[in-house]
């Protein structure tokens, strides 16, 4: 008899409680947005957060609920943009696309190693820890943070030492740049092609002895700019040529006047 009580009470319970469930259920249930479902299962769903947000789903929820801009998506092509648009009903049109540029020409063979070394194979921890082989305080510590940061199999460090992006895998995500303690990784449209390869701002005549890529802030680069009428393309500043991104204008002609090949023609590509 307590048996077929037990059970009678215990059923009594759990009807009661799915009961309360149901009306819960519906009292606090809120409406999810079908787009947004869409979205995300149209978006590529790599969460790189290359479109700033930290998952394919923020950003979904974002484009319905806050009317994020659709070609954030810096993994998305033509195909899934158009998808987008489709859902949310408007025109959707891709915009130029960045790779990653490793702002940096201090290979093994141009640049000073006085040292080995021997710490864990991390750029930020070489650095922390005051153990970098290489002389120069603004090159690559080319340790690979880089390498591991990158989603899409992007990025590599080359047998000189220096990081190669390959221009048809990398997305723009930003994770490299992200990843460099240095802050030598830029984003940069793929049609501006000429760059300083080179962040330091110690005076020329005593940065050749530490790498003889480094820029050395002659401006013979500024120069030509200017005699081709071009003066605001590149000036120095700092002991180092700046390139002028907001209006870029630089031409091949340019390169042939850097003594040191520190402003060259895409490098640390492929």
């Amino acid at each position: 008899m307590s048996i077929l009580f037990s059970t009678i009470l215990m059923g009594s319970i759990g009807l009661i409680f799915s009961i309360f469930l149901v009306i819960a259920n519906k009292k606090f249930h809120v409406e999810v947005d079908e787009r947004i479902t869409k979205i995300e299962e149209a978006l590529p769903g790599v969460n790189c957060g290359g479109c700033g947000f930290a998952s394919c789903s923020n950003y979904a929820e974002a484009i319905v609920t806050k009317g994020s801009k659709l070609n954030m998506c810096v993994v998305a092509d033509s195909e899934t943009l158009a998808k987008l648009g489709e859902i949310m009903g408007v025109k959707v049109e891709k915009g130029e696309k960045k790779i990653a540029v490793v702002m940096c020409r201090g290979d093994r063979e141009a640049a000073k190693f006085p040292g080995i070394y021997k710490g864990i194979k991390d750029c930020a921890a070489a650095i922390y820890s005051s153990d970098v082989a290489k002389r120069c305080k603004y090159g690559c510590v080319g340790l690979g943070s880089c390498v591991a940061a990158c989603p899409f199999d992007a990025i590599h460090i080359s047998e000189h030492g220096i990081p190669i992006v390959s221009i048809e895998k990398c997305t723009g995500c930003g994770n490299c740049v992200e990843a460099c303690p240095r802050n030598l990784i830029e984003l940069h449209p793929v049609s501006q092609k000429i760059h300083v390869y080179c962040k330091s701002k110690d005076p020329g005549a005593i940065y050749k002895t530490v790498c003889t890529n480094a820029c050395i802030g002659c401006g013979l680069c500024v120069k030509a700019a200017t005699n081709d009428n071009n003066p605001d393309a590149i000036k120095v500043s700092d002991n180092l040529a700046v390139v002028n991104y907001d209006n870029y204008k630089l031409k091949k002609e340019y390169i042939e006047k850097c003594p040191t090949g520190a402003i060259n023609f895409e490098q640390n590509v492929k």
